[in-house]
């Protein structure tokens, strides 16, 4: 029987779901179907990873940093030969090539310190392979900035690139005491749908146009630019052929507008 004294490395993210009703409401939201090949981030204890394995998936693979976790994981792996374990670090990982299979949807419980990263690392190695979906659990305040599919404060290159590639939506707010231990923060389960602009990730002009804008929050796209190595003089041309004012900010900009410029210059 798998130990119940258990010391939670909460320095890695091990806050574990408990709630099996929260569980079940996150594999409803992925929708998983007998063709569908899952990958689980840090399955933890494995609460999440025997809801997976309750729908009619084709394989699902877990990845797990904690080896001590093999007694509650193991076991699971055990009875259902549709589960592989990856044991290993997933943003060390080479998610296209360390993993058995390719999957179409992740369903995780995101140690939230990796989220923005991690998700990434998602976007780049396994949407061009047909990742379709994720759902995840993440902590409230990176849920309402991947969720900024529009102009805002929130609005971050990630949340650019999402709406480039699909959409987020919010599938449901967690109260802390889903967890153990309990965390300080608030969750929320996110999904993201992917069904276009699958290289784009991986596009290096995409990522520098992106990493250039926003580098300074507080500001101007001009000011930015400029000490990314863009004559202001170009800058403002830039500017001008979006029809947007001359102190105008990263977050103010449109998607279709990003569109243009990524697919109008040089960066």
């Amino acid at each position: 029987m798998p130990s119940e004294r258990f010391v939670h490395n909460t320095d890695i993210g091990q806050n574990f779901l408990i709630n099996r009703g929260i569980a079940e409401r996150i594999v409803d939201a992925a929708q998983i179907s007998p063709q569908d090949i899952v990958l689980e981030i840090g399955p933890g204890k494995g609460v999440l990873t025997r809801q997976i394995l309750a729908t009619p998936c084709k394989a699902l693979v877990a990845v797990e940093l904690d080896r001590r976790l093999e007694e509650f994981l193991s076991p699971i792996a055990q009875q259902d030969p549709r589960l592989s374990l990856i044991w290993g670090d997933a943003l060390r990982l080479d998610l296209s090539r360390d993993i058995p299979f390719h999957p179409t949807k992740v369903v995780a419980n995101l140690p939230y310190h990796i989220t923005t990263p991690i998700v990434w690392k998602l976007l780049e190695e396994l949407a061009p392979l047909g990742l379709v979906r994720m759902v995840l659990m993440v902590q409230r305040e990176a849920a309402m900035r991947m969720l900024q599919g529009a102009k805002g404060k929130d609005r971050s290159p990630l949340s650019v690139t999402l709406e480039a590639m699909g959409w987020v939506s919010k599938a449901i707010s967690v109260p802390p005491g889903a967890f153990r231990p309990i965390p300080k923060v608030n969750s929320s389960v996110i999904r993201i749908d992917i069904d276009k602009n699958r290289e784009l990730p991986t596009d290096p002009r995409w990522r520098r146009m992106l990493k250039a804008s926003f580098s300074q929050r507080r500001k101007n796209l001009l000011n930015n630019w400029q000490a990314a190595g863009i004559p202001r003089e170009e800058g403002e041309r830039r500017i001008e052929a979006l029809g947007l004012m001359a102190n105008a900010r990263a977050e103010e900009l449109t998607l279709d507008q990003w569109l243009t410029l990524a697919r109008g210059y040089e960066w």
